[in-house]
């Protein structure tokens, strides 16, 4: 059996990153699975591969590609303040159907494929016939376009009068994308969707782009024997920490910049953490890695902070989750939450708010699920975690293991191959 996994980024991104994992776990069972990417950074590995842009005119017409995309998006875009969030165009991408990748794979996964898939080719990618999962990362392939809909529930019944994005010239281009989708997923029943939470599984359930399309929920995975605990101390000496203080952490692929992962909550909360009388006395310093260092941060929250920047190996972020005592993912949507489980694994308890994939991994056993963008009752969470320890938070990873996920992705292979074959 080959598995092709189709994704824009190597290993960049909260999706590339769930995506190269998975790759890596199929292998590691003994799955003949390969990882085709546009953009790579792992340049030591022969199961990834790239599309072919070896002649001049094809360097041409891809950079070109790349630049209108860029173009529409930015248009697009222009009143997505109002939700900071992301709407992308499915018009621009490769011609990868007839790669070798492509022909020799039984079983293809899409994973992110902003400015690389476009509609053309994924729907010369569903003529060949095979099965083809589209693993959800969040809710594009449901949608007319925006990554996630917040508020909007427009994509249950029909993209219209998109609330995100700039009208004028593009005030259709929601709908206009939602009925190609709309088309081609009618079109071919060898498409199916995976959602790895169930408030995204609920949300592809709901939509009326799937309606009747086969969706299966499989959750990401954590590698117990990498994510771990071990002393704090150590792991503190590691990075130049003070051994007697208590961490909160936060971090996450550009986790102050991106819009997502809800930076100004928790500021706010850190404020009032400060006023918080059952924590005079206590030495509370803060921890983030994903972003640089930035003096206007710094100087923004009232307790200590330390910056790791990006950190490019996992090593580095299993020293990173030992460090804390309470780790605090305060995003506005999420589908999953791959920094949940790290932690988790790592026997660091978890501060979130009531939202997405976020409460299949947070409860009262594991951390404190808040209000949704009620920094108060975020506040009151770290509090009670900072002073109340949680002694064995790492069990709740035992539902999240790399044998039970490729399990349940057999399974539906088994379902499907011999109706699409």
């Amino acid at each position: 059996m080959k598995i092709l996994h189709i994704n824009t980024f190597d290993n960049e991104g909260g999706a590339a990153i769930a995506a190269f994992r998975l790759h890596k776990a199929m292998r590691i069972s003994g799955i003949d699975s390969k990882y085709f990417v546009l953009n790579r950074t792992i340049i030591d590995r022969s199961d990834i591969k790239t599309v072919s842009r070896n002649n001049f005119y094809k360097k041409i017409v891809f950079n070109m590609l790349l630049l209108i995309n860029f173009l529409f998006e930015l248009i697009a875009t222009k009143n997505m303040k109002k939700v900071k969030g992301l709407f992308s165009s499915f018009i621009c991408g490769i011609a990868i159907s007839k790669e070798k990748e492509i022909i020799e794979a039984d079983i293809i996964y899409i994973h992110w494929i902003d400015s690389f898939v476009s509609y053309r080719e994924l729907k010369n990618i569903l003529k060949t016939g095979k099965p083809v999962f589209w693993f959800m990362h969040d809710m594009f392939a449901i949608t007319g376009g925006c990554h996630y809909s917040f508020e909007c529930t427009n994509y249950q019944t029909q993209c219209c009068k998109c609330p995100y994005h700039s009208g004028g010239l593009l005030t259709d281009i929601s709908v206009r994308q939602y009925n190609r989708k709309k088309k081609i997923y009618k079109q071919f029943d060898n498409l199916m969707f995976i959602a790895p939470s169930k408030w995204l599984y609920d949300c592809a359930k709901r939509s009326a782009l799937a309606e009747n399309k086969k969706i299966y929920h499989i959750p990401h995975f954590i590698d117990e024997s990498l994510f771990k605990p071990f002393g704090k101390g150590t792991a503190r000496q590691i990075f130049s920490l003070d051994k007697s203080a208590k961490i909160i952490g936060f971090g996450a692929s550009f986790a102050l910049v991106n819009p997502y992962k809800g930076w100004n909550y928790l500021r706010e909360a850190l404020h009032i953490l400060s006023e918080d009388e059952t924590l005079k006395g206590m030495k509370i310093e803060l921890l983030i890695f994903g972003s640089s260092y930035s003096e206007e941060i710094a100087d923004s929250v009232p307790f200590p902070a330390h910056f790791l920047g990006h950190l490019h190996d996992e090593y580095s972020l299993v020293i990173a989750y030992n460090c804390m005592d309470v780790f605090v993912t305060p995003s506005i949507v999420e589908a999953f939450g791959l920094t949940i489980i790290e932690s988790l694994a790592c026997n660091v308890p978890v501060v979130g708010f009531n939202v997405g994939g976020i409460p299949d991994m947070v409860n009262e056993n594991t951390g404190y699920l808040a209000e949704y963008k009620n920094s108060s009752d975020l506040a009151s969470g770290i509090s009670f975690l900072l002073r109340e320890e949680k002694l064995n938070v790492r069990k709740a990873v035992n539902s999240f293991m790399p044998e039970t996920t490729m399990e349940e992705h057999k399974k539906i292979w088994n379902k499907n191959i011999s109706e699409v074959l």
